[in-house]
């Protein structure tokens, strides 16, 4: 489940909606292919608080060879001070653990021409809960096209892999598949700076049912960025906020996604580093 959890604020603020984004070293979460349109090097650090005390530390980097786009990402995660508790209930817990998950994923992606681009990602990813474990392999294919100079689509279906085996039961990684889409306005418009995106999700986790997010940014003179989105079909999540700063190289985010049901709220911040 925690190869779901995006990294990016930027992308958070957005409600995800990122399938058909660029721009950013976090873009590739959602679609590998989108690397292909980075115009130079990117590094990243994230830290995401998210829910019932989960936390996550991310780095990121992308550059490129030619026209050959490539980078990885490293997301460790932890949930501390599990209670364990025997088969019966009982009023103090018998003692405490934690859970600890990390993934790595190299990807890349080639321009097959000025508008067409194809990526991949290659994922490991390993989880220990107590004194058990598991790990996977998975893979992400993603397709980006610009159909116009303002707009792009793009499609990706991600984690594709083996069966992790948990306590002798093997699992389905949380499989999904992703079509979006996006527009920016015109340079030297009166709505300079905007960008609006969508994105259908289509998911094998959870109970299935399709859903769709919506996110738009606003940036101002490439030194102040506003962001909104919202979610729909979902359980728990409806709508997100945030914004970012700019200062010479560097571009600080951060997303904000409330969680209802008394699950906790998740506070996203990442500095990313344009070289």
């Amino acid at each position: 489940e925690f190869m779901l959890i995006g990294t990016g604020a930027r992308a958070t603020a957005m409600a995800e909606a990122f399938p058909a984004v660029s721009g950013d070293v976090g873009a590739p979460f959602f679609n590998p292919a989108s690397a292909g349109k980075m115009k130079g090097t990117e590094l990243s650090l994230a830290h995401i608080s998210y829910i019932q005390d989960i936390r996550i530390e991310q780095f990121s980097a992308i550059t490129k060879t030619h026209d050959f786009h490539y980078g990885i990402s490293l997301n460790i995660g932890s949930v501390s001070d599990l209670e364990r508790r025997a088969d019966y209930p009982s009023q103090e817990p018998l003692g405490l653990f934690d859970q600890h998950n990390v993934t790595f994923s190299f990807f890349w992606a080639v321009p097959l021409s000025d508008r067409f681009c194809i990526g991949n990602a290659a994922k490991f990813a390993y989880e220990k809960l107590d004194l058990d474990q598991a790990s996977a392999l998975a893979l992400d294919l993603g397709l980006f096209y610009t159909v116009l100079p303002q707009v792009a689509v793009g499609g990706a279906v991600r984690n594709l892999g083996t069966k992790p085996r948990f306590v002798g039961e093997s699992f389905d990684l949380p499989r999904e598949y992703r079509l979006g889409a996006s527009y920016r306005t015109p340079e030297g418009s009166a709505y300079e700076g905007v960008i609006l995106s969508a994105d259908y999700l289509k998911p094998e986790w959870g109970n299935k049912s399709s859903k769709l997010n919506i996110g738009g940014e606003y940036d101002y003179e490439g030194l102040l960025f506003f962001r909104l989105g919202y979610h729909f079909g979902y359980d728990s999540r409806s709508i997100a906020v945030g914004g970012g700063i700019s200062y010479k190289i560097y571009i600080f985010d951060y997303g904000y996604l409330p969680i209802k049901h008394n699950l906790g709220n998740s506070h996203r911040f990442t500095l990313r580093i344009r070289l």
